[in-house]
């Protein structure tokens, strides 16, 4: 069992990425509308909507990816059971959750699903 003080410290660096995304994520928005208002109105319709794609790109899917699990372990805290592996159930050993707070599997799984297997 892992305890409350190193539970709190997990919380606090899952809190802190999570904001961080956020605040990209923010800011892109902020670049997009910029970006929409000071575009020349010559260009035409579909150049607007590839530079518009283009700037959500920055956002990468391993982010997105990231938020989500981020996400997804501060349920798993308040519902107590963060250091569960989502495919064994097995405890999750605490350098792992240390090292990577939104982990969702051990360490036998995560190379398992890595593998294909």
């Amino acid at each position: 069992m892992l305890k409350k003080q190193v539970l709190k410290e997990l919380r606090e660096r899952l809190v802190e990425r999570r904001d961080q995304l956020l605040d990209q994520l923010k800011s892109l928005e902020q670049e997009l509308k910029y970006l929409d208002q000071s575009r020349p109105p010559e260009l035409s319709e579909e150049a607007q909507e590839e530079a518009a794609a283009n700037s959500l790109v920055a956002l990468t899917e391993q982010e997105r990816k990231a938020l989500a699990d981020i996400q997804k372990a501060l349920e798993k805290l308040d519902e107590n059971t963060y250091r569960k592996c989502e495919r064994c159930s097995k405890e999750i050993n605490e350098p792992r959750l240390k090292a990577l707070p939104m982990v969702r599997y051990c360490i036998s799984c995560q190379k398992k699903i890595e593998g294909g297997g």
